[in-house]
């Protein structure tokens, strides 16, 4: 069976797409098959598989694949701040940095603005008990954050959403000005994160390794920053001084190999999601945003 095509909206021309899927075929039946399945939970949940095929992509005779990925993907090498022939392995070039004068910042402090590259989901609210299917993944405040006190803090608030594709920039960025807390963990298994999953809800957004960072004194009060590891991503790398106060755009850290994702929390009155953004994401319809641009206000009358 042909996998369905994953589309979504470029904000910039306001286009539909179709997203170029890696492996295309193979991650369709792992997700919608009972023996992929079968297979994706006893294989794709194990570490060790995850470190494994990252040593593999560290290793000097992976660069040869750079230049086909990067065409196959549409990779922009011109931001890159380094020729593709000085990049030791194809995880060096996953992690690359990028010329950051290509993503301004909004700079209007009641402005949020875009962690990441990649593609948005956003809502203006979002109830404890509420279930989410989010591209084929399943779950709530509850599950999401396994706190109760947290997801009673952040019950109603906002939610933004930031999904990234293999061919992104892989470094995600503060949002907002403020003072990050500890990083800490909030799961452990790895399993793909992609919108693979058709036929049966799957709950590997909850599987995923999950780092949370609180962000105190921001204008939108206390918010939370949660990065999401997926299979293959066998380290998120934390680049920040906890109790230091971090600048909107500054950078936070980066992902290794694999696809990735950003949630952002607010509480409740605080922000206010851009309206292009929300219309999509109520048909499930992902936008895709770059690092700076703006994905909320701060709500009228409410933190300063």
């Amino acid at each position: 069976m042909k996998p369905p095509p994953i589309l979504y909206v470029d904000r910039h021309t306001g286009t539909l797409l179709k997203e170029p899927v890696y492996a295309h075929r193979f991650l369709h039946w792992s997700h919608n098959s009972i023996g992929g399945r079968l297979l994706a939970r006893l294989l794709f949940g194990q570490p060790v598989i995850s470190r494994f095929y990252g040593w593999l992509q560290r290793r000097p005779r992976s660069r040869r694949r750079i230049r086909s990925f990067a065409a196959t993907f549409g990779i922009r090498l011109t931001e890159c701040t380094r020729s593709v022939e000085s990049y030791a392995s194809f995880n060096d070039f996953f992690t690359r940095e990028i010329d950051l004068r290509q993503r301004p910042i909004a700079q209007d402090p009641a402005v949020c603005v875009a962690p990441a590259d990649g593609k948005v989901l956003a809502f203006a609210s979002v109830a404890r008990g509420r279930t989410f299917q989010i591209k084929g993944a399943t779950f709530n405040l509850d599950s999401f954050l396994n706190d109760p006190a947290l997801a009673q803090r952040f019950d109603n608030g906002s939610m933004v959403i930031s999904r990234l594709h293999l061919a992104d920039y892989h470094h995600f960025h503060f949002p907002v000005d403020c003072i990050p807390g500890d990083s800490r963990p909030i799961g452990r298994a790895l399993q793909t994160v992609a919108p693979y999953s058709r036929r049966w809800p799957s709950s590997f957004y909850i599987e995923n390794r999950r780092v949370l960072t609180p962000l105190a004194d921001t204008p939108f009060g206390t918010m939370l920053m949660i990065e999401i590891g997926a299979f293959t991503v066998g380290s998120i790398q934390q680049r920040f001084t906890p109790g230091v106060r971090a600048q909107k755009g500054s950078h936070k850290g980066y992902f290794e190999l694999g696809g990735s994702t950003i949630v952002l929390l607010f509480e409740p009155g605080a922000m206010s999601p851009e309206q292009d953004l929300c219309v999509r994401s109520e048909h499930q319809l992902e936008t895709y945003v770059q690092l700076g641009e703006p994905i909320g206000r701060r709500v009228t009358g409410g933190h300063s």
